[in-house]
């Protein structure tokens, strides 16, 4: 591996104005057509049909964002008898200013869905650009196509446009940071003269970094290409330890601040994860699935048993579909890890910073795939590498002529209708973990999901918000209607006696709704340990796919 090669190639890359003032006419084409469809997808149902999608993770950032709103500090509670739970805060941070300027839910997520195509879109042609470092000039374009075509039909970066979710925001400031920091180390001019361009790398490397605590990677990519640039602009020992003070410094200073966060919730993850995880589960889930959907979209779907046993464990399934795809996850896997030995010499830096996140992504089981998104273009550049030179011998015989593009393009072809097929046989359903439906199924299904839970709000709005409590496995309905929540305790009692107490049980598949009796009785049981109470139910909406009912909870005599 040669950093000065790999430096000097890096020095001779196209800048990104350039690329996009020359490929505008792609950008904006297939730019257009991606917002276009999604804007459909948006708009054409009801913001009720988004409702479930609100929870865990978007929850969270939801709850984040509108504390910051409403009092100027991230401390949030799920519940009034519940201390603020730590999370990390930008990705509800960077969405305040539109949950600012919208006082009703509805709007602001609409607001905020439109920004995620924004914000994806952006971050599709700085995909583009850096996968123009490897294809030829004349294949620029079609990079711009796969960008985008590959956001369109992966489920992660979907729901990160549906959803206020941390991946995008953290791919986003991610890639612009290598963007720059690639053209602040290979410009001709002193560092000390790019303070402005410096200064803008700090803050995307900060809000990398309150976004997912793995950003200090970054620093891995910025020290090779370094590195790499000494030969030609050597360093006074020096400047060297300025740098590297400065840096730790900076570290050190977004560490303290976020210290709490840190410690209660996502240094342990890591650990349990070591401490847990069969490490077989652990690289065949990398090798065999993982990587490969950051290569063909959608290819995590095609398994017909879910490979996830549980948390720390996969078992892929003994069927002729999944051996197959077993296998070609192997081999594209395989290409990849080829082609990025193959490239050491141009991506040395590339190299360094995937190599250097893997180890902490692969432990994250049931993450690993969606956490990889941020680092799909340097995948698809090492894949290209790789699989340039596997077909090189059968792109000799069959030659550089119109044979070559035509066979090129039916791959492509055939590629992208796979996986609209696949996507039409097989889709999460909002706010199921388990629930699949057909495309076919979709609009059916988007009417009775829409109908269900806009009644639900419809009826949780008219209740009076001085006086509600909800109990629900969610929380949801804090940022939807403004209603406070109660987790049942041993003051449950208490609670019953002086406020309005509601228990809410809802799910939004057919599958999940299979299970709505027994949530129902679970829910019983809970609130059993705390008193004895009585149910009463004061709304019921039943469909095929989408089951609401509200209890009124009082105190037995």
């Amino acid at each position: 591996m040669s950093l000065t090669s790999s430096y000097e190639f890096h020095c001779t890359l196209e800048s990104p104005r350039a690329f996009v003032r020359r490929e505008w006419q792609a950008i904006a084409a297939f730019g257009g057509g991606f917002a276009a469809i999604f804007l459909f997808a948006i708009f054409s149902v009801s913001p009720a049909y988004y409702y479930p999608r609100l929870r865990t993770d978007s929850l969270g950032y939801y709850l984040k964002g509108l504390a910051f709103v409403q009092t100027g500090s991230t401390t949030a509670r799920s519940a009034i008898n519940t201390n603020p739970f730590t999370y990390v805060s930008m990705p509800g941070v960077l969405r305040s200013p539109l949950m600012l300027a919208f006082s009703d839910f509805d709007s602001q997520l609409r607001a905020i869905q439109v920004s995620n195509i924004l914000l994806v879109g952006l971050t599709a042609i700085m995909y583009a650009y850096v996968v123009s470092w490897i294809v030829p000039r004349k294949w620029h374009w079609l990079a711009i196509g796969v960008s985008f075509g590959f956001m369109l039909l992966n489920p992660e970066w979907a729901a990160n446009v549906f959803a206020l979710l941390a991946d995008a925001p953290y791919a986003a400031a991610t890639i612009a940071f290598l963007i720059l920091a690639t053209k602040v180390l290979c410009s001709p001019r002193p560092l000390r003269e790019q303070r402005l361009a410096i200064a803008a790398g700090i803050i995307l490397f900060a809000v990398a970094f309150l976004t997912r605590f793995i950003a200090p990677v970054l620093l891995v990519y910025a020290g090779v290409l370094a590195m790499g640039r000494r030969k030609s602009h050597p360093v006074s020992p020096v400047n060297l330890v300025v740098a590297a003070t400065a840096a730790t410094l900076i570290i050190g200073i977004l560490l303290v601040f976020n210290w709490h966060t840190i410690v209660g919730r996502y240094l342990i993850q890591p650990l349990y994860f070591l401490l847990r995880a069969e490490k077989r589960s652990v690289m065949m889930n990398l090798l065999a699935s993982a990587i490969p959907s950051q290569i063909i979209p959608d290819f995590q779907l095609g398994f017909a048993q879910d490979p996830l046993v549980d948390t720390y464990h996969v078992r892929f399934g003994n069927s002729v579909r999944d051996l197959v795809l077993v296998t070609t996850g192997l081999a594209i896997s395989a290409t990849m890890f080829f082609g990025m030995w193959r490239s050491r010499n141009r991506f040395a830096p590339e190299i360094a910073y995937v190599v250097a996140a893997l180890p902490v992504l692969a432990l994250m089981i049931p993450s690993t795939g969606r956490y990889l998104i941020a680092y799909e273009p340097l995948f698809w550049i090492f894949f290209y590498s790789g699989a340039s030179v596997l077909l090189t011998p059968i792109a000799r015989r069959m030659g550089t002529g119109p044979r070559a593009a035509v066979i090129g393009f039916a791959l492509m072809l055939f590629t992208g209708v796979g996986v609209v097929y696949l996507r039409s046989r097989i889709a999460h359903a909002p706010g199921s973990e388990t629930g699949k439906l057909a495309i076919g199924e979709t609009r059916g299904y988007a009417s009775e999901v829409s109908s269900t839970y806009g009644a639900l709000r419809r009826f949780l709005d008219g209740l009076p918000r001085s006086r509600t409590l909800l109990i629900d496995a969610t929380g949801r309905w804090k940022v939807i209607s403004g209603l406070d929540y109660y987790r049942p305790d041993s003051g449950l009692v208490v609670a019953v006696r002086n406020r309005d107490v509601y228990l809410v049980v809802d799910c939004a598949n057919q599958g999940d709704c299979y299970r709505f009796a027994a949530q129902e009785a679970q829910y019983r049981k809970r609130l059993a340990k705390y008193g004895s109470f009585s149910l009463e139910p004061v709304f019921s909406r039943a469909t095929e796919h989408a089951r609401a009912r509200i209890y009124r909870i009082s105190n037995n005599p």
